[in-house]
């Protein structure tokens, strides 16, 4: 007698957002656990600091639990819903904020397999990389970290940011040739 295993089946995200909907408990961890940490890296890597990081996520999903009832699925994924509540905190911090303040990278960011040199530059390879895209407008440091960092589709990434697809490659060209030219200076004509 062949033994047929079941294999459970996670629930489309439409399933999903109606039991959050409902506050189940599993569906509102679940949203967590799958977009919690793509939420902190985009937020760090606008506001540099950790623990603001950690307090800005904490934030969104406080306002998504807030406003699960009146999501309303229309296409949008909760991806694209919670990167725009994320986005939206971050300017509304760098609001009030007068000045940015520099805090090293976290630890958790560094592989431990890696030796003392290579530790070394990749945190400041990756320092480096913040700081320049610190230097773009506001709009091209959204596309390219939710494209780059978050590996977002053009589609989900014009979702969040309001614009269309041909905008964001666009954001994306300039963007990229910023960066370029801000990582090497004189290597770029």
């Amino acid at each position: 007698m062949e033994r047929i295993a079941l294999v459970e089946k996670a629930p489309s995200e439409r399933e999903l957002i109606e039991r959050a909907k409902l506050y189940d408990p599993d569906a509102l961890r679940e949203i967590y656990e799958r977009f919690s940490p793509g939420i902190y890296r985009y937020i760090y890597y606008r506001v540099g600091d950790a623990e603001l990081a950690e307090d800005l996520r904490a934030d969104v999903f406080l306002r998504m639990l807030e406003g699960i009832e009146r999501f309303d699925y229309r296409g949008w994924s909760i991806s694209a819903w919670l990167y725009r509540i994320a986005h939206d905190r971050v300017v509304d911090h760098l609001r009030r904020q007068r000045r940015r303040q520099h805090v090293a990278l976290d630890e958790q960011w560094i592989d431990s397999s890696d030796g003392p040199d290579e530790v070394l530059l990749n945190r400041l390879d990756r320092e480096d990389l913040r700081r320049a895209i610190l230097q773009l407008t506001e709009e091209q440091q959204q596309v390219i970290l939710l494209r780059f960092i978050e590996d977002l589709s053009l589609k989900e990434v014009a979702q969040i940011v309001g614009r269309t697809e041909g905008a964001i490659k666009a954001l994306q060209h300039r963007g990229l040739q910023s960066l370029l030219r801000l990582l090497r200076p004189g290597q770029v004509e």
